[in-house]
């Protein structure tokens, strides 16, 4: 039996263990992952596993015999090169071509890559995918960059999910990754007034070179109130990009009449929401998750086509050896907005410099 180097999360912590390197079935490709991004969803998976268990189990995802302690290979922002074809399979594609994915296994009944228990992620040497969802990378495009197609993706849905109109503003809450990614989305939309709301001064910076238009630190300004002023009589758009669950609640009883709430957020720990409030100020909320095939390609193309400055998203990248202390580092306060995993290699965390 083959074995290759794999990360793997079980009872609340990820560790570096071997693993039998998967088989391609009918349909499938064996690809070799080439950088893999660590994603927020990968940490609250982590800390709070037994709770996303708990909603695993209700929605399908896992059967109930699965324990809390089931093992998740973690991995779902990936950039990777085709090692071995499946039957069944077209191989349009050559051995050895780079390709991005939507991370999601249709042949297997539309198991996550990197989520769902069982199924190889982007944090292994090797793992699965499906021919059919197969997108190539352009040569001019750094594995790197391909890797944030995922997270650059979720952002767009948000905005596509918000049905935001042009002459609207936009208050993004949180400029991690996917707050970025969601000004990205906004700006290109053709939204002019984009506001950028974060505790970290260096983040609202870099929120500007991404299109913000308006700067926030929530702890020197109200950013609801500032966020009402720009709406004027027009739709203030809150986007939640934290992952903060009582944020909800608390935008809604704030926000003012007719604004829409859209959560990008993973939450899995229950909340509570006083309905009153939006009700008599008839608030829209709205759930943003995933993306739809097309958006996801649509993010590629907007990497190629030098759309963004995607290298400002990067701050650090790390070996296999060295994902476990650095999801340590993760979990505490820190400056990082994407670190990527290089899982071909070895080597602790270190800070990315662009070769571009």
């Amino acid at each position: 039996m083959q074995t290759m180097n794999s990360i793997v999360m079980q009872d609340g912590h990820v560790s570096l263990q071997k693993v039998a390197v998967p088989k391609p079935e009918a349909g499938q490709v064996l690809v070799r992952s080439l950088a893999c991004g660590i994603c927020g969803s990968d940490l609250h998976i982590t800390r709070h596993s037994e709770e996303v268990f708990d909603v695993y189990r209700k929605l399908g995802v896992m059967p109930d015999s699965m324990e809390d302690h089931t093992p998740v290979m973690l991995g779902h922002e990936f950039c990777a090169e085709i090692v071995e074809y499946g039957d069944e399979t077209q191989q349009t594609l050559p051995v050895g071509s780079r390709v991005t994915s939507v991370p999601i296994l249709l042949s297997q009944s539309g198991a996550g890559v990197g989520v769902t228990p069982g199924v190889h992620g982007a944090y292994s040497e090797y793992f699965l995918l499906d021919e059919a969802l197969l997108l190539p990378v352009p040569d001019d495009v750094p594995s790197e960059a391909a890797a944030l197609t995922e997270p650059l993706a979720v952002g767009l849905h948000a905005v596509n999910r918000s049905d935001i109109e042009v002459q609207e503003t936009a208050l993004v809450v949180g400029c991690g990754p996917i707050g970025l990614a969601v000004i990205t989305a906004l700006k290109q939309r053709g939204v002019t007034n984009i506001l950028a709301v974060d505790l970290q001064e260096d983040k609202l910076h870099i929120a500007s070179e991404f299109g913000a238009t308006r700067l926030i630190n929530p702890t020197k300004e109200d950013e609801v109130v500032v966020g009402a002023e720009y709406a004027a009589d027009s739709r203030l758009v809150i986007f939640e990009c934290v992952g903060k669950h009582t944020l909800i609640d608390n935008f809604i009883r704030r926000a003012p009449a007719n604004a829409r709430v859209v959560v990008t957020g993973i939450h899995t720990t229950p909340a509570t929401i006083n309905y009153a409030y939006a009700t008599v100020k008839e608030i829209d909320l709205r759930f943003s998750y995933y993306y739809q095939p097309h958006e996801f390609e649509q993010c590629l193309n907007a990497i190629a086509e030098h759309k963004l400055p995607w290298q400002k998203l990067l701050t650090a990248k790390v070996g296999i050896d060295g994902v476990e202390g650095t999801f340590k580092q993760l979990m505490t306060p820190n400056d990082h907005i994407k670190v990527l995993i290089e899982p071909w290699r070895t080597g602790q965390l270190q800070a990315f410099e662009s070769e571009s």
